[in-house]
């Protein structure tokens, strides 16, 4: 540097505003704040929406199928810890990546542990779900008369749902030939276990039109194109066009099979 050069000098930082944490914490400020954090994970966490519409689904077959008040806790401590488990993770993530701006190892390992424990809490929850419902009196008056239900149309459900399948396996089967994405099992612009699920949800309801037994349904249905995007084997957007596809060819089928198919005798 030439001696004649001025030495540059730095701009002194703004003063912070610390305000804050003189704040008289009150309990309704202290629960103000508590909701902002949930609604924030609501909002920008999509497997916490995801999350939060199965528990709405599960209730809703809670409450058709009449479980128990005790059954009902057990539901209700089963959610809320998949809950707590989704917001701890994304509390892990937002500080390790305030704190890391490159790829670390460690990182990864703080990061992998958090979401495998959301991963544990989903798991007992779904053990939760299939106990109370597997000894609910209803649902198993439901599914002891599934393959035989009584109306003429329902018992052709089932050879229904394995068209679909098979429609659906060649239809999936051709967008990945055409669009060189993914390979049979896994990848490609649709979610072939989603639409299969939906196909299936749909199926149900087109068999029981039961609102409780559907949400079940819907609800398993859900968590099949949650674990997709999760293990980035999908994107959203492959997921719900996989949705779609299982609605869609359960009701084409549905009405061509009602249309050709020769009337069961009594």
């Amino acid at each position: 540097m030439a001696q004649n050069e001025p030495t540059p000098t730095r701009e002194p930082e703004p003063a912070r505003d610390l305000s804050w944490r003189y704040e008289r914490k009150t309990v309704m400020r202290s629960f103000r704040y508590a909701w902002d954090g949930v609604l924030f994970v609501f909002l920008t966490q999509r497997h916490m929406r995801v999350h939060a519409l199965i528990i709405i689904l599960v209730l809703l077959a809670a409450w058709g199928l009449g479980v128990t008040e005790n059954q009902l806790l057990h539901l209700f401590v089963a959610m809320a810890l998949v809950l707590i488990a989704e917001m701890l993770n994304t509390t892990v993530e937002m500080t390790v990546d305030l704190i890391v701006d490159s790829y670390n190892p460690q990182a990864k390992i703080i990061k992998d542990v958090a979401a495998g424990a959301v991963m544990l809490a989903s798991m007992y929850a779904i053990a939760v779900a299939t106990v109370v419902f597997f000894i609910n009196p209803r649902l198993r008056a439901i599914a002891a008369e599934f393959p035989y239900p009584p109306e003429p149309l329902q018992r052709e459900v089932i050879p229904m749902v394995l068209i679909g399948a098979v429609v659906e396996a060649i239809l999936i089967a051709y967008l990945k030939y055409r669009t060189k994405r993914g390979r049979f099992w896994r990848g490609g612009i649709v979610s072939g276990h989603t639409a299969l699920g939906f196909l299936i949800a749909t199926a149900i309801w087109i068999m029981t039109r039961d609102v409780a037994v559907t949400a079940l349904a819907i609800a398993l249905a859900l968590l099949i194109s949650q674990s997709r995007i999760q293990a980035r084997i999908h994107s959203l957007l492959e997921v719900a066009l996989g949705a779609v596809m299982g609605i869609l060819v359960a009701f084409i089928i549905l009405i061509a099979w009602v249309h050709v198919a020769p009337p069961i005798p009594h």
